[in-house]
């Protein structure tokens, strides 16, 4: 099936591993040209490299509005226009230590968080969407989480800067909608984004694989979500089969913000 994709000039951020390298091959699969941006430079290259032709890298901290202009811009003078921005880059605390109650919260934490998960989707939207109400199309599609929907023990700014993409993604749909630009945000659940399907781990590697299981069991579907299952949901928001789709947000969780046994 055609989603309408093909020929599109396709950005995402984040795009080096995990959900963003997903998102990146499906769209070069439906026949976009794709430019993926991350942080992680050599990561990056290789995983251009490993899409093909379709594919190229370009470095950019989402966090720094210089060169996320730079990264907009350098795609417009290659190939003219800008169809589809991803904006997938992201961070959460993943020290322990990090996962506090907000009388211990960091200042530090708050505003690493916050500067790339929501400053950052806003300098990459901000960019996108000037060049695409030029051109009077665009679709952008904004990375959320479960935890912009849904409160989180222990996440605060997580929590905060992802409901503010939400928000972030009304806005902007209201805003630039009449001058043919789409805007619109996914939120995934838990995702397992390492090499083995958890069913295949052994109790005794212990760590993250028995703490994905144990969330596992708290989805209605009974398993983590895969990398290509948030990007199948993001190149239907990007393309053409959603063409009256503004403004949404699309949960992508297994059934989690049900209410089923969310006590984790």
């Amino acid at each position: 099936m055609n989603i309408g994709l093909q020929g599109k000039i396709v950005i995402v951020t984040g795009a080096a591993r995990g959900i963003g390298k997903a998102i990146s091959e499906r769209m070069i699969a439906e026949g976009a040209t794709v430019v993926l941006s991350d942080i992680l430079r050599e990561q990056g290259e290789e995983t251009a490299k490993q899409l093909g032709h379709a594919a190229s890298f370009a470095p950019c901290d989402i966090g720094k509005r210089d060169q996320v202009e730079a990264l907009i811009g350098g795609a417009v003078e290659r190939f003219g226009r800008l169809d589809v921005m991803v904006n997938n880059a992201g961070i959460n605390t993943s020290l322990d230590k990090e996962r506090v109650n907000i009388d211990q919260f960091l200042d530090e934490t708050w505003h690493r968080i916050l500067g790339v998960d929501l400053t950052g989707t806003f300098y990459c939207c901000r960019a996108a969407a000037a060049q695409m109400v030029k051109q009077h199309c665009g679709s952008i599609v904004n990375t959320s989480s479960v935890a912009g929907v849904v409160a989180l023990r222990l996440q605060i700014a997580f929590c905060a800067a992802k409901a503010g993409i939400l928000k972030l993604t009304e806005a902007m749909a209201c805003e630039i909608g009449p001058q043919g630009v789409r805007v619109n945000a996914v939120s995934p659940g838990s995702v397992d984004v390492t090499a083995k399907r958890l069913s295949e781990v052994p109790e005794s590697e212990g760590g993250y694989a028995n703490r994905a299981k144990n969330i596992a069991s708290f989805i209605p579907q009974g398993r983590l979500g895969r990398p290509t299952e948030i990007a199948d949901a993001v190149a239907f928001l990007a393309s053409d089969a959603a063409s009256y789709v503004n403004g949404h947000n699309l949960v992508v969780d297994g059934g989690w913000t049900c209410g089923f046994n969310r006590d984790w």
